[in-house]
Protein backbone atom coordinates (compact mmCIF):
# COMPACT_ATOMS: atom_id res chain seq x y z
CA UNK A 1 0.00 0.00 0.00
CA UNK A 2 1.57 3.48 -1.17
CA UNK A 3 0.58 6.26 0.78
CA UNK A 4 1.85 9.56 1.43
CA UNK A 5 3.67 10.05 5.31
CA UNK A 6 4.43 12.67 8.21
CA UNK A 7 8.22 12.80 9.15
CA UNK A 8 9.02 9.47 11.57
CA UNK A 9 10.60 11.07 14.33
CA UNK A 10 10.76 9.48 17.72
CA UNK A 11 9.46 10.77 20.56
CA UNK A 12 12.10 11.22 23.62
CA UNK A 13 11.19 11.29 27.28
CA UNK A 14 8.51 12.05 30.19
CA UNK A 15 6.87 15.49 30.01
CA UNK A 16 5.39 15.47 26.26
CA UNK A 17 2.47 17.17 26.11
CA UNK A 18 3.21 19.11 23.45
CA UNK A 19 3.84 18.65 19.57
CA UNK A 20 5.09 20.70 16.63
CA UNK A 21 2.97 20.48 13.34
CA UNK A 22 4.62 17.75 11.09
CA UNK A 23 4.31 18.53 7.50
CA UNK A 24 3.40 15.95 4.76
CA UNK A 25 5.25 16.59 2.01
CA UNK A 26 3.87 14.35 -1.13
CA UNK A 27 6.17 11.76 -2.74
CA UNK A 28 9.06 12.64 -0.71
CA UNK A 29 10.84 11.42 2.26
CA UNK A 30 11.59 13.46 5.59
CA UNK A 31 13.76 13.25 8.37
CA UNK A 32 13.46 10.79 11.21
CA UNK A 33 13.88 11.82 14.75
CA UNK A 34 12.12 10.39 18.14
CA UNK A 35 10.02 10.80 20.94
CA UNK A 36 12.83 11.07 24.18
CA UNK A 37 12.76 11.22 27.97
CA UNK A 38 14.41 14.86 26.90
CA UNK A 39 12.40 15.99 23.90
CA UNK A 40 8.31 17.07 23.49
CA UNK A 41 6.28 15.85 21.19
CA UNK A 42 4.44 17.50 18.62
CA UNK A 43 1.15 18.83 17.80
CA UNK A 44 -0.83 19.32 14.90
CA UNK A 45 -0.33 15.77 13.62
CA UNK A 46 -2.48 14.64 10.37
CA UNK A 47 -3.22 11.42 9.54
CA UNK A 48 -0.64 9.02 8.94
CA UNK A 49 1.35 7.68 5.86
CA UNK A 50 3.78 5.41 4.91
CA UNK A 51 6.96 6.17 3.14
CA UNK A 52 9.70 8.58 5.19
CA UNK A 53 13.83 9.46 5.68
CA UNK A 54 15.12 9.87 8.60
CA UNK A 55 17.57 12.05 10.29
CA UNK A 56 20.19 9.96 12.72
CA UNK A 57 18.34 9.80 16.25
CA UNK A 58 20.00 11.70 19.47
CA UNK A 59 22.17 9.00 21.28
CA UNK A 60 20.44 7.79 24.54
CA UNK A 61 21.03 9.75 27.65
CA UNK A 62 21.59 6.32 29.36
CA UNK A 63 23.99 4.11 27.42
CA UNK A 64 23.16 0.66 26.42
CA UNK A 65 24.86 -2.23 26.84
CA UNK A 66 25.82 -3.51 23.55
CA UNK A 67 27.16 -7.19 22.98
CA UNK A 68 28.53 -8.60 19.85
CA UNK A 69 27.37 -11.86 18.83
CA UNK A 70 29.67 -14.84 18.71
CA UNK A 71 29.87 -17.37 15.84
CA UNK A 72 28.11 -20.35 16.42
CA UNK A 73 29.99 -24.03 16.70
CA UNK A 74 30.77 -26.20 13.65
CA UNK A 75 28.57 -29.52 13.65
CA UNK A 76 31.02 -32.15 14.60
CA UNK A 77 31.31 -34.71 11.89
CA UNK A 78 29.58 -38.62 12.59
CA UNK A 79 31.83 -41.41 13.41
CA UNK A 80 33.34 -43.73 10.90
CA UNK A 81 32.31 -46.71 10.68
CA UNK A 82 34.47 -49.77 12.12
CA UNK A 83 35.66 -51.99 10.07
CA UNK A 84 37.44 -55.28 11.28
CA UNK A 85 41.14 -55.32 11.00
CA UNK A 86 42.61 -57.75 8.18
CA UNK A 87 39.62 -57.30 6.18
CA UNK A 88 39.78 -55.50 2.40
CA UNK A 89 36.79 -53.90 2.65
CA UNK A 90 36.83 -50.14 2.29
CA UNK A 91 36.47 -47.63 5.21
CA UNK A 92 34.10 -45.86 4.71
CA UNK A 93 33.21 -42.51 6.66
CA UNK A 94 29.78 -40.97 7.87
CA UNK A 95 29.75 -37.61 5.89
CA UNK A 96 29.12 -34.76 8.54
CA UNK A 97 25.88 -32.53 8.32
CA UNK A 98 26.47 -29.24 6.43
CA UNK A 99 25.13 -27.07 8.84
CA UNK A 100 22.80 -23.98 7.30
CA UNK A 101 24.91 -21.43 6.09
CA UNK A 102 23.88 -18.56 8.31
CA UNK A 103 21.83 -15.80 7.17
CA UNK A 104 23.53 -12.88 5.89
CA UNK A 105 23.99 -10.42 7.96
CA UNK A 106 23.39 -6.73 6.72
CA UNK A 107 23.18 -4.92 10.04
CA UNK A 108 25.71 -3.98 12.46
CA UNK A 109 25.23 -3.84 15.91
CA UNK A 110 24.77 0.00 17.76
CA UNK A 111 24.87 1.30 13.74
CA UNK A 112 21.42 -0.21 13.07
CA UNK A 113 20.81 -1.69 16.40
CA UNK A 114 21.96 -2.50 20.39
CA UNK A 115 21.80 -5.44 21.76
CA UNK A 116 21.22 -6.38 25.45
CA UNK A 117 23.95 -7.25 27.67
CA UNK A 118 21.17 -9.77 29.20
CA UNK A 119 18.14 -11.14 27.20
CA UNK A 120 15.10 -10.18 29.07
CA UNK A 121 12.43 -12.91 29.46
CA UNK A 122 9.35 -12.27 27.06
CA UNK A 123 5.37 -13.30 27.55
CA UNK A 124 5.30 -15.81 24.67
CA UNK A 125 6.52 -19.80 24.10
CA UNK A 126 10.06 -20.57 24.20
CA UNK A 127 9.45 -21.94 20.60
CA UNK A 128 8.23 -18.18 19.68
CA UNK A 129 9.84 -15.09 18.38
CA UNK A 130 8.45 -12.17 20.11
CA UNK A 131 8.48 -8.34 18.84
CA UNK A 132 7.13 -5.72 20.95
CA UNK A 133 6.50 -2.18 19.75
CA UNK A 134 7.37 0.20 22.26
CA UNK A 135 5.12 3.42 22.17
CA UNK A 136 3.29 5.98 23.36
CA UNK A 137 -0.02 7.22 22.73
CA UNK A 138 0.89 10.74 23.16
CA UNK A 139 3.41 10.66 20.32
CA UNK A 140 3.49 11.99 16.73
CA UNK A 141 5.92 9.56 15.62
CA UNK A 142 4.17 6.46 16.80
CA UNK A 143 1.15 8.11 15.65
CA UNK A 144 2.61 7.83 11.83
CA UNK A 145 4.43 4.59 12.68
CA UNK A 146 1.39 2.98 13.57
CA UNK A 147 -0.49 2.01 10.23
CA UNK A 148 2.93 1.01 8.83
CA UNK A 149 3.82 -1.75 11.67
CA UNK A 150 0.57 -2.70 11.79
CA UNK A 151 0.52 -4.00 7.98
CA UNK A 152 4.11 -5.26 8.74
CA UNK A 153 3.03 -7.05 11.30
CA UNK A 154 0.33 -9.18 9.29
CA UNK A 155 2.72 -10.76 7.29
CA UNK A 156 5.63 -11.81 9.84
CA UNK A 157 6.55 -15.37 9.50
CA UNK A 158 5.19 -18.40 11.62
CA UNK A 159 6.18 -18.75 15.55
CA UNK A 160 6.72 -15.04 15.77
CA UNK A 161 4.17 -12.68 17.96
CA UNK A 162 3.77 -9.42 18.23
CA UNK A 163 2.59 -7.00 20.75
CA UNK A 164 2.40 -3.83 22.05
CA UNK A 165 4.10 -2.46 25.21
CA UNK A 166 2.75 1.16 26.32
CA UNK A 167 6.17 2.91 27.61
CA UNK A 168 6.15 3.90 31.03
CA UNK A 169 8.82 6.94 31.51
CA UNK A 170 5.96 9.62 33.31
CA UNK A 171 2.48 9.95 34.97
CA UNK A 172 1.51 10.65 31.55
CA UNK A 173 2.35 8.00 30.00
CA UNK A 174 1.07 5.96 32.86
CA UNK A 175 -2.40 7.54 32.37
CA UNK A 176 -2.37 6.39 28.67
CA UNK A 177 -1.15 3.14 29.41
CA UNK A 178 -3.68 2.01 32.04
CA UNK A 179 -6.26 2.94 29.28
CA UNK A 180 -4.36 0.55 26.99
CA UNK A 181 -4.75 -2.56 29.29
CA UNK A 182 -7.51 -1.94 30.77
CA UNK A 183 -9.39 -2.01 27.05
CA UNK A 184 -6.95 -4.86 26.53
CA UNK A 185 -8.83 -6.32 29.55
CA UNK A 186 -12.04 -5.68 28.10
CA UNK A 187 -11.64 -7.05 25.00
CA UNK A 188 -11.44 -3.78 23.16
CA UNK A 189 -8.47 -2.63 22.33
CA UNK A 190 -8.40 -3.70 18.57
CA UNK A 191 -11.18 -2.28 17.43
CA UNK A 192 -9.91 1.61 19.60
CA UNK A 193 -6.87 1.92 19.16
CA UNK A 194 -6.17 3.32 16.45
CA UNK A 195 -9.00 5.72 17.42
CA UNK A 196 -7.21 7.02 20.46
CA UNK A 197 -4.15 7.81 18.34
CA UNK A 198 -7.00 10.29 16.12
CA UNK A 199 -8.14 11.65 19.26
CA UNK A 200 -5.40 12.72 20.36
CA UNK A 201 -3.32 14.03 17.28
CA UNK A 202 -6.43 14.80 14.75
CA UNK A 203 -9.03 16.00 17.70
CA UNK A 204 -6.47 17.34 19.89
CA UNK A 205 -7.63 15.50 22.91
CA UNK A 206 -5.23 14.44 24.93
CA UNK A 207 -6.98 12.14 27.15
CA UNK A 208 -5.04 12.82 30.58
CA UNK A 209 -7.83 13.10 32.66
CA UNK A 210 -9.92 10.27 33.96
CA UNK A 211 -13.19 12.60 33.17
CA UNK A 212 -11.53 12.28 29.79
CA UNK A 213 -11.06 8.95 29.28
CA UNK A 214 -14.77 8.48 29.93
CA UNK A 215 -16.09 10.58 27.99
CA UNK A 216 -14.25 9.05 25.24
CA UNK A 217 -15.06 5.78 25.85
CA UNK A 218 -18.52 6.24 26.14
CA UNK A 219 -18.44 7.76 22.79
CA UNK A 220 -16.74 4.79 21.51
CA UNK A 221 -20.18 2.78 22.22
CA UNK A 222 -18.27 1.37 25.45
CA UNK A 223 -19.80 0.41 28.96
CA UNK A 224 -18.65 2.88 31.23
CA UNK A 225 -19.90 0.98 34.36
CA UNK A 226 -17.62 -1.88 32.59
CA UNK A 227 -14.66 0.37 31.79
CA UNK A 228 -14.71 1.65 35.11
CA UNK A 229 -14.46 -1.31 37.62
CA UNK A 230 -11.52 -2.64 35.43
CA UNK A 231 -9.93 0.34 34.71
CA UNK A 232 -7.82 0.20 38.49
CA UNK A 233 -8.53 -3.26 38.48
CA UNK A 234 -5.53 -5.56 40.28
CA UNK A 235 -5.06 -7.54 36.41
CA UNK A 236 -4.72 -3.90 34.96
CA UNK A 237 -2.36 -3.00 37.70
CA UNK A 238 -0.08 -5.73 36.91
CA UNK A 239 0.30 -5.32 33.55
CA UNK A 240 1.42 -1.94 34.23
CA UNK A 241 4.05 -2.57 36.84
CA UNK A 242 5.49 -5.07 34.39
CA UNK A 243 5.32 -2.55 31.76
CA UNK A 244 7.29 -0.10 33.87
CA UNK A 245 9.82 -2.63 34.88
CA UNK A 246 10.19 -3.73 30.83
CA UNK A 247 10.65 0.69 29.94
CA UNK A 248 13.45 0.44 32.77
CA UNK A 249 15.05 -3.20 31.69
CA UNK A 250 15.04 -2.46 28.14
CA UNK A 251 16.44 0.75 28.78
CA UNK A 252 13.84 2.62 26.59
CA UNK A 253 15.14 6.02 26.09
CA UNK A 254 13.06 6.46 22.86
CA UNK A 255 9.55 5.64 20.78
CA UNK A 256 8.46 4.31 18.86
CA UNK A 257 11.05 0.99 18.42
CA UNK A 258 10.85 -2.88 18.50
CA UNK A 259 12.18 -5.00 21.09
CA UNK A 260 13.34 -8.59 19.11
CA UNK A 261 12.94 -11.27 21.49
CA UNK A 262 13.80 -9.12 24.65
CA UNK A 263 17.53 -8.53 23.01
CA UNK A 264 17.44 -6.61 20.68
CA UNK A 265 16.56 -2.70 20.23
CA UNK A 266 16.12 -1.32 16.53
CA UNK A 267 17.88 2.45 17.48
CA UNK A 268 20.80 3.55 15.91
CA UNK A 269 22.22 5.98 14.01
CA UNK A 270 22.21 3.89 10.64
CA UNK A 271 18.13 3.75 10.84
CA UNK A 272 17.03 6.64 8.59
CA UNK A 273 12.94 5.60 7.88
CA UNK A 274 10.49 3.01 9.51
CA UNK A 275 11.39 0.83 6.44
CA UNK A 276 15.35 0.48 7.88
CA UNK A 277 13.77 -0.32 10.95
CA UNK A 278 11.04 -3.02 9.90
CA UNK A 279 14.32 -4.53 7.98
CA UNK A 280 16.64 -4.23 10.72
CA UNK A 281 13.67 -6.34 12.79
CA UNK A 282 13.35 -8.78 9.72
CA UNK A 283 17.01 -9.55 10.06
CA UNK A 284 16.87 -10.10 14.14
CA UNK A 285 14.23 -12.21 13.73
CA UNK A 286 16.07 -14.07 11.20
CA UNK A 287 18.47 -14.62 13.09
CA UNK A 288 16.65 -15.61 16.02
CA UNK A 289 15.00 -18.11 14.30
CA UNK A 290 17.46 -19.64 13.24
CA UNK A 291 19.23 -20.01 16.73
CA UNK A 292 16.54 -21.96 17.78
Amino acid sequence: MLLVIAVPKQCKGPNMMNSTRLLILAALTLPFTACSETNEPEQGITEPAVQQEAEPETAPTTPVAVVEESAGEATPAEDATPVDAGTNDKIILGKAETPAAPAAQKYEAVTHYVKLTTAQGTSSPPDVVEVAEVFWYGCPHCFNFDPVVHNWAENLPDKVNFIRLPVMWNPTNAMHARLFYTLEALGKLEEVHHAIFTEMHVNKKMLTSEAEIMNFIDRQGISTDDFRKTFRSFAVESKLNRAKNLTWRYQIQSVPLLVINGAYLTTGKGIKNFDDMLAVADELIAREQQNR
